[in-house]
């Protein structure tokens, strides 16, 4: 417990290394190319891209709350900073989808019930809750934009996905090794308990993210079953179930020997 903040240290140096070099990067998408796209795709994808860009589009107001009281906690200042970037990083894939979808003459939306539902997840609560809200969406959009990217031959839409994939990656390293940190303050049983009601509610949201992308995902190569396993792979990558299994030992010791 005495450990945590030097360790939540530690952790964030690192990373906030890596958002301040990244935010200066150059913008690889060749936005002056011809660029075609089928009705059929366009109808295929519009609402799709527009949820997404939506979710992107964020303010991160309660995130950034967040992050200001736990960096207060912790006399851990970058954490501030860390979360500007990335929101920034964020709000940069919802101009990239908005200027793709614009290119096309797709409808923006401005509320959608699973962007109203993560959000009000994610109001008033504590930093490790938000975390555990936003790394559950952007595992899934790991799996998601690979099929947003092979379900059409815009070669234009395919170098947006690539862009997203490649900072949603770190996004999710960064975001998983953070709240491993968080989490490390709690006693076993809370680990536990925490851990499986992330599980439920990742579940639950692979089930509902299928039902409303189901034509860009079948479209890009992912039935029901394997959008799920690949999920689940996913998210075991970065949630070692080792550890999980180390808890659940702990507690059946734990009864046996009361």
């Amino acid at each position: 417990m005495t450990s945590h903040p030097v360790e939540l240290r530690s952790h964030l140096t690192k990373w906030l290394e890596y958002f301040q070099q990244h935010s200066v990067g150059s913008d690889p998408i060749a936005w002056d190319t011809d660029d075609a796209l089928t009705e059929v795709d366009r109808e295929r994808i519009s609402r799709s891209i527009a949820t997404f860009q939506l979710g992107e589009s964020s303010e991160g107001k309660g995130l950034m709350k967040a992050a200001q009281s736990l960096a207060e906690q912790y006399s851990v200042s970058e954490l501030v900073e860390i979360t500007r970037l990335f929101i920034k990083e964020e709000q940069h894939h919802a101009s990239l989808l908005k200027r793709y979808m614009d290119r096309h003459e797709m409808p923006i939306l401005k509320k959608e019930f699973s962007d109203k539902l993560f959000r009000k997840l994610r109001k008033g609560v504590g930093l490790a809750q938000i975390i555990s809200v936003l790394i559950s969406a952007e595992i899934i959009a790991l799996v998601y934009y690979q099929a947003l990217r092979d379900c059409t031959d815009s070669c234009l839409l395919k170098s947006i996905c690539q862009k997203i994939l490649e900072d949603e990656l770190s996004h999710v390293e960064y975001e998983s090794k953070l709240l491993a940190c968080l989490r490390s303050r709690y006693p076993w049983p809370i680990r536990l308990l925490v851990r499986t009601a992330h599980e439920i509610f990742f579940g639950g949201t692979v089930i509902l993210v299928y039902r409303d992308h189901r034509s860009v995902l079948l479209q890009g190569g992912y039935n029901l079953v394997r959008f799920w396993q690949v999920c689940w792979q996913v998210f075991s990558r970065y949630f070692n179930r080792k550890q999980q299994d180390a808890w659940t030992c702990q507690v059946l010791n734990s009864l046996q020997g009361s």
